[in-house]
C-alpha cells in the first residue's frame, strides 16, 4: 500500500453524544438538514458511539484519487483504500457538521460510509456543504452507476495514524505564494 500525503487533514471528535442531542445541537447552531439526512437520523442502523474518540480525516478530490475524469462511487471508494484511506462511520458527518462552521461555500464534503440499507431508493449518506452563507448537513441518494463529476465535491475518508500527512492544522489548499484556499 502507497504512503501518500494528503494535504487537508484535520482531526475530529466523534461519540459520546446520543443521535438525539445530536440532533438538537446542530439544530442550536442553525445547521440546516435536508429530508434524506432526516431519514438517516430517524433509521436505527445508524448508531452514535458512547464514547469520545479522536478521528484524522482527510478531504480528498477526485484527481487526487487519480479519478480526474470523475468515477462511480466504488471506484473512488477503492482507489481511496488503494491509498491507504478507510471510508468512514457515518457518525462522523454530524460531527464534522458541527466542527467546521467555517466552511467556505464551494466544494461540497461527502463523507465517504457504507450505506446503510441496499434499498436504491434510501438514502447514501451525508455531505456538508455552505451555501449562501447557510451551513447545510445534507443526505444525498446515488445509484450504483451515477458518475461523480471530478470538481463536484471532496470526500472525507479516515486517514490511519500510520500515514504522514502534508499538513494538519486546516483543510485548505496553498497557492505557490503559500496563501491558503478554503476546501
Amino acid at each position: 500500500m502507497p504512503v501518500v500525503a494528503f494535504q487537508r487533514v484535520r482531526q475530529v471528535q466523534v461519540g459520546g453524544v446520543a443521535k438525539d442531542d445530536l440532533l438538537r445541537i446542530l439544530e442550536r447552531r442553525n445547521v440546516s438538514l435536508n429530508d434524506y439526512a432526516r431519514t438517516l437520523f430517524a433509521d436505527t442502523v445508524f448508531t452514535t458511539s458512547d464514547e469520545e474518540h479522536e478521528v484524522r480525516i482527510a478531504a480528498v478530490s477526485l484527481p487526487e484519487l487519480g479519478l480526474p475524469d470523475g468515477g462511480l462511487y466504488a471506484d473512488i471508494v477503492d482507489r481511496a483504500v488503494d491509498l491507504g484511506l478507510q471510508q468512514c462511520e457515518l457518525e462522523l458527518a454530524p460531527h464534522l457538521r458541527l466542527q467546521y462552521p467555517d466552511q467556505p461555500e464551494g466544494p461540497y464534503l461527502t463523507v465517504a460510509s457504507k450505506k446503510l440499507r441496499p434499498d436504491d431508493s434510501f438514502p447514501n449518506g451525508l455531505y456538508l456543504r455552505r451555501t449562501e452563507g447557510r451551513l447545510w448537513l445534507r443526505g444525498y441518494n446515488s445509484g450504483p452507476d451515477y458518475i461523480w463529476p471530478p470538481d463536484f465535491s471532496r470526500f472525507v475518508f479516515v486517514y490511519p495514524c500510520g500515514l504522514t500527512a502534508g499538513h494538519t492544522t486546516d483543510m485548505s489548499d496553498r497557492l505557490s505564494d503559500g496563501r491558503a484556499i478554503r476546501l
